[in-house]
């Protein structure tokens, strides 16, 4: 004894046998954790209901080894019905036996009023499973199970654990699901997003309130929702990153307080009539304009808002009926947002048979996601830069540097830095060789190829600027410091869907000469006033900063590259329908330019 003693607490073992001390309470720690974590679980069970039918469907036999009364051991198969999903699994006489026992131990312990339950089938002095014996057992089972469910409370998890709801529910990927969801009470979810408190949400602005009249109006005119869809697309371009996340969710399902239903409830298609169909078709297209970067700087809050909508909620849409109907006009952009919903929540397969619970949508879902994909590549392959960089233009995490850069304070070094990175330029449109690009919205790129001599293309790009333009731009040079550097005031009158706004410009111009072949025009916001007839003249005052390399190819050729910084957010979703190819402006001044040379 003495000698195990001796071994046991030698130096080389001590460390061992400490750590395993020290490491028994996180292991604990880690099964409490696994288990309140099961019981959060269980809670969302019971609390909203989610088992809504069990029974008995089938029994089947396999052969008994071990007992010698018995050649065969019965399994008692169980259809379990959730809101969620339905599956069966296979229990035998014992082991409902030893929930009886423990759900009985379990209130008596407790001391809890439980409405008396049915019979329990015993065992028969003679064991048999002759047929009438397990009918018998399977109705009186199946009324167990019954009243169990009945009375399901938050002191019954062994009757959840015996049904191994956890583990189907972690199977189909609502684990994820379940915490980000909550499956609240309240079919908005508001009550999970919003103050308790009986007080209205009230709108913080005027997009907000707008937000507010524009859902009355969808609620009380029915007939007229295609065009308060088209009159909210109107308004809210430019306006939407000014929405609260908490007035984005009431934009997507409503405010019960208000008694107002959401966008989601009024793309809900009642009727096959035209008008039904414009409403759609002019809904979803709002929708997924609010989703997306191009048309909305504040897309990722209203993506992170659309993603916590619950899936009760979604599926109430039906938007199967959009995806297979026989007028198929929305099916495009009901398929973008179901795959933007799903991509958000990062679904499984399981989760996204429920969720779109159609044979013929599954199958049209999975067809766009390949395209989807497809179309993804091809336009990769359509950007201007080089094959080596092709592949920082994949969807990749590690793009630390491009975000870096592009969080700099805005400068003309910055957009000089900008210039010579191969960054993830978004291909806009080409015009007869001139192309245009962007970056998140931010960065304007274009590309010019021009048959004149350089002399010629410095001077398209300052003093005959307003005549390549022809009227959408107004240009002054206010002060002249030298042959290269001047001070000017330029205004622009960009089309915001059916207004128009004239923005003026305050800038500093200089033309540097890098060599024979290569000229650099930048152009900086300056801190100059705006002279007092441009106030009158215009609307709002913008910023922007532009740097444009003129690059001599021939005598008589050469190439312009134009890099701009829209530092002004009015100004910025001002060009947005241009970047959008919403107005033909880029062809047009093209031609312009094209008949200047």
């Amino acid at each position: 004894m003495k000698q195990i003693l001796t071994q046991s607490f030698t130096h080389d073992v001590l460390p061992t046998l400490f750590r395993e001390q020290s490491e028994q309470p996180i292991q604990v720690q880690k099964q409490q954790a696994q288990k309140e974590q099961g019981k959060d679980l269980y809670a969302l069970i019971v609390d909203q209901q989610m088992i809504k039918q069990i029974e008995i469907i089938e029994i089947f036999k396999e052969e008994d080894h071990e007992s010698i009364y018995k050649k065969h051991i019965v399994n008692y198969v169980i259809q379990i019905k959730t809101d969620y999903f339905d599956y069966t699994i296979p229990k035998r006489y014992s082991e409902f036996e030893k929930l009886h026992e423990q759900v009985y131990q379990k209130q008596s312990k407790l001391h809890t009023c439980f409405k008396k339950m049915p019979k329990f089938p015993q065992k028969t002095m003679i064991q048999t499973n002759s047929r009438k014996n397990i009918a018998q057992r399977q109705e009186m089972l199946q009324r167990f199970l019954q009243h169990l469910l009945k009375n399901l409370n938050h002191s019954l998890y062994i009757f959840l654990e015996f049904l191994n709801i956890k583990e189907q529910f972690q199977k189909g990927g609502f684990d994820q699901n379940v915490k980000l969801h909550q499956f609240s009470k309240d079919e908005n979810a508001l009550n999970d997003l919003l103050d308790s408190s009986p007080k209205k949400i009230q709108p913080k602005n005027e997009p907000e309130q707008m937000i507010i009249h524009y859902l009355k109006k969808l609620n009380e005119k029915i007939d007229e929702r295609g065009k308060i869809f088209q009159k909210m697309e109107k308004y809210c371009f430019g306006k939407i990153q000014q929405v609260s996340s908490t007035m984005l969710k009431v934009l997507f399902i409503g405010d019960d307080e208000r008694q107002l239903e959401g966008i989601m409830q009024a793309l809900l298609m009642h009727n096959n009539d035209i008008q039904t169909h414009i409403s759609c078709i002019n809904g979803f297209q709002f929708f997924r304009k609010v989703l997306e970067y191009d048309y909305n700087q504040n897309a990722e809050q209203a993506l992170r808002q659309f993603g916590e909508i619950t899936i009760k909620q979604f599926r109430k849409m039906k938007i199967q009926s959009h995806i297979c109907g026989q007028q198929k006009l929305c099916k495009q952009d009901a398929l973008i947002l179901l795959h933007k919903y799903i991509n958000q929540n990062q679904l499984k397969d399981q989760m996204i048979k429920y969720l779109i619970d159609d044979d013929e949508c599954l199958k049209e879902y999975e067809y766009f996601v390949q395209t989807h994909l497809n179309k993804m590549i091809d336009d990769i392959k359509l950007n201007k830069d080089s094959n080596e960089n092709l592949q920082e233009l994949l969807p990749t995490k590690s793009n630390s540097t491009e975000h870096a850069i592009l969080e700099q304070e805005a400068s003309i070094e910055q957009l000089q830095e900008i210039s010579q990175m191969n960054l993830n330029w978004k291909f806009v449109q080409e015009y007869e060789n001139h192309s245009l690009y962007h970056l998140s919205g931010q960065f304007v790129k274009s590309v010019h190829p021009l048959n004149c001599s350089l002399e010629k293309t410095i001077l398209l790009f300052t003093d005959q600027k307003i005549q390549w333009y022809h009227g959408m731009i107004q240009r002054d040079v206010i002060q002249k410091y030298d042959e290269y550097r001047n001070f000017i005031v330029e205004y622009f009158i960009w089309e915001d869907k059916s207004t128009f706004k004239k923005m003026a410009f305050v800038s500093e111009q200089e033309i540097i000469r890098v060599d024979d072949y290569l000229y650099k025009i930048t152009i900086i916001p300056s801190t100059k006033p705006l002279p007092i007839n441009y106030k009158i003249k215009c609307d709002e005052q913008g910023q922007k900063m532009s740097l444009m390399f003129l690059k001599k190819i021939t005598d008589n050729s050469t190439e312009a590259i134009i890099y701009q910084n829209i530092m002004d957010n009015t100004f910025r979703a001002a060009l947005t329908p241009v970047i959008l190819k919403e107005i033909p402006w880029f062809n047009h001044t093209i031609t312009k330019l094209k008949a200047l040379l």
